[in-house]
């Protein structure tokens, strides 16, 4: 595996082909359905994002986090995992119809964030601190976003936010709340209006159990292919400044 041929060929990727597919065949009905469940629901999962940290992982690591290529395939099984977990929860939301639906969206967030978590912990980050914080909600902001420019941006966000030795730049706590506060605000406006949209052939039962399981699915990928790019971008900054120190 080229560590740095995947990082680039991450930059230069658009969304998920899937995620937009479904979310065209759906748009019919997108717009009414995103008033089912509020963005405040959202925003209220985000918030729990430190008590996410906590959780039990969602598998256990048997390698040497110092190791970039084992770390990879670590994160691999995490998103893999991810994956089959919320496919499964999106298959049963859908057979429930829009009232399941708007029950899944925070359950799928939950398991992103233990993805974006157990991501960090595979390439050696614990992610404590308010500016973890902050990097895990930029990780999600990225695999939330169908606009390529602003996905573009975002990278480049993240990217200047890491430190020469993979470290995160460091702020004050009176600085980076206000930030936190409305990445968390512009991240429900991004999640809840993309989820409802893409969701929206969930109202129908049976059809909509395989629209649950295929959107959950292309989600986690996403998820996992973003906390991939920004943990391993930390990596390789630490190793080259190890190189040249």
């Amino acid at each position: 595996m080229d560590i740095k041929r995947e990082q680039r060929k991450f930059r230069e990727s658009k969304p998920s082909r899937l995620g937009r597919g479904i979310e065209r065949l759906t748009n019919p009905f997108g717009k009414a359905l995103a008033s089912v469940v509020p963005r405040s629901i959202v925003e209220m999962v985000l918030k729990g994002l430190d008590r996410a940290v906590g959780a039990p992982q969602l598998i256990r690591f048997d390698h040497d986090p110092s190791d970039l290529q084992a770390a990879h395939r670590a994160a691999e099984k995490v998103a893999r995992t991810a994956r089959g977990i919320s496919a499964s929860t999106g298959a049963a939301a859908g057979l429930g119809g829009a009232i399941s639906m708007g029950a899944d969206i925070p359950a799928t967030i939950a398991i992103a964030l233990r993805t974006i978590r157990d991501t960090g912990r595979a390439y050696g980050f614990e992610g404590e601190g308010p500016e973890e914080k902050l990097f895990r909600l930029q990780i999600l902001e990225l695999s939330a976003l169908d606009d390529p420019a602003i996905r573009k941006q975002r990278i480049a966000d993240l990217e200047a936010g890491i430190g020469s030795d993979g470290e995160l730049v460091r702020a004050d706590h009176e600085h980076i709340t206000p930030v936190v506060d409305q990445a968390v605000e512009r991240i429900s406006r991004a999640i809840a209006f993309a989820s409802f949209r893409s969701r929206a052939g969930m109202i129908v039962p049976i059809v909509g159990s395989v629209v649950g399981g295929i959107v959950n699915s292309s989600f986690q990928n996403d998820v996992g292919k973003a906390a991939r790019f920004a943990f391993q971008e930390r990596r390789l900054r630490r190793e080259d400044g190890v190189i040249a120190g």
